[in-house]
């Protein structure tokens, strides 16, 4: 780093020996002042900026043993993207044996965005509470919709006790990253099938509950684990985890996508590291969030300046060019492109008023149920894309396209969810 910001190794004045004793003597300086200097900084940051959220606490030895922080863009973006919230604990991120804790969201390009950041010495509902509550206090007192943990008995208690309005869920990855140390490997292995078949029936997004039972059961009886501990209290604790029981909950894919919790863990392991100190941490952990804001910012201008180019002569897909951020417009361009090429409807009735079609999807023998009110151009589809993820599903489309309303007529103005309006 030095050489290029100083344009070779002749101009940098210093050996590699300079620089690791550098390192040393700077952990020497930090060494007995380590906490004190840690909670400095943050104090004085509280001094100069009012806004900023911090607390801590010590235990009765005088160490530290809990904080939590928070800055105003922090604050902002929990306002703007706050309904939905992911806390993790299983980052050991210093020489102590603390544990980090980061408040995490999702932002309007479908990123990570962190909303606080805390401390805690043990994983024991004191500890969580305090963080919970100062998390709460931080943000104005409004809860999220919905916050998922991974699957802490101590935090189910904690939730439960802070959050009066708040939905509580477990993370599928945590979970699901489980299974291999509490199956039996000659299960596990490839040629069984088992994770496959497995997996067909917990992330599925589109079965209801009543289907998804008939799916557990069958895979449990097929491989003899109708007895197994584990499998059988994750199964009695089902609707805390699986996507059927919960359909029309917004969760901004961090619960049940992979990739986004494999993302999240990536962001904050590229800075922690077992053995750092806490002000080591602190300008790791400062310098990974300018990266997330910078990362955003470059979003932000893209989605302004940069239209992506549409698929389809529709004036729906050019009005949502314009409408949503382009990662978010992607996705959407993809349930219309779908919609156009492999959505069709199968059967139409009128029910009450409303018209009621079924709509198939190329090749699949699953059908979708979408709902239309004339009245008031209201839509609702069985799949439920809309609640989950804020995105107009495929089937929707299909719909308005063999119904020739509005928007594939001409353009919409999407308001409140109404897609033809």
């Amino acid at each position: 780093m030095m050489k290029e910001i100083v344009g070779g190794y002749d101009n940098i004045g210093a050996s590699k020996q300079d620089f690791k004793k550098f390192h040393r003597d700077l952990k020497a300086y930090i060494q007995g002042s380590d906490a004190q200097m840690f909670v400095d900084n943050f104090t004085n940051k509280k001094l100069m900026w009012s806004a900023f959220f911090f607390d801590f606490e010590m235990d009765d030895d005088y160490c530290l043993c809990r904080a939590l922080w928070a800055d105003p863009l922090c604050k902002k973006s929990y306002a703007l993207f706050g309904d939905m919230v992911s806390f993790d604990t299983t980052y050991q991120t210093n020489r102590y044996n603390m544990v980090f804790t980061p408040f995490t969201g999702v932002d309007h390009h479908k990123s990570c965005i962190t909303f606080a950041a805390g401390f805690i010495a043990k994983e024991d509902i004191v500890s969580f509470e305090w963080l919970f509550r100062l998390f709460l206090k931080a943000m104005g007192g409004n809860e999220p919709n919905c916050m998922i943990t991974d699957q802490d008995p101590a935090m189910k208690i904690v939730v439960k006790s802070v959050f009066n309005k708040t939905e509580h869920r477990f993370c599928m990855w945590h979970i699901m990253k489980k299974l291999p140390d509490k199956v039996e490997k000659s299960i596990m292995q490839e040629e069984t099938d088992f994770l496959k078949k497995l997996c067909a029936c917990v992330w599925h997004l589109e079965i209801e509950p009543a289907e998804f039972e008939e799916r557990w059961n069958k895979v449990m009886v097929e491989y003899h684990l109708e007895e197994h501990e584990w499998l059988g209290y994750m199964y009695k604790i089902r609707n805390k985890w699986i996507p059927a029981y919960f359909r029309d909950v917004f969760l901004g894919g961090i619960m049940r996508t992979t990739s986004r919790s494999e993302s999240e863990n990536n962001f904050f392991c590229s800075f922690i590291n077992p053995h750092v100190s806490l002000v080591e941490f602190y300008l790791r952990y400062e310098a990974a969030i300018d990266a997330q804001r910078h990362t955003q910012g470059q979003n932000d201008n893209d989605s302004k300046h940069k239209y992506p180019e549409c698929k389809t002569p529709l004036g729906i897909e050019k009005h949502a060019s314009h409408l949503y951020t382009n990662s978010v417009f992607y996705e959407f361009q993809y349930e219309v492109e779908i919609a156009c090429f492999s959505c069709g409807v199968d059967e139409l009735k009128k029910e009450n008023g409303l018209e009621v079609a079924k709509v198939s999807e190329g090749n699949r023998i699953r059908t979708f149920d979408v709902v239309f009110n004339p009245t008031n151009f209201d839509t609702t589809c069985s799949c439920k894309l809309f609640y989950r993820q804020g995105i107009p599903c495929r089937h929707r489309f299909g719909f308005g396209k063999q119904k020739g309303l509005k928007p594939f007529r001409s353009s919409i103005c999407y308001t409140d969810g109404l897609l033809w309006h």
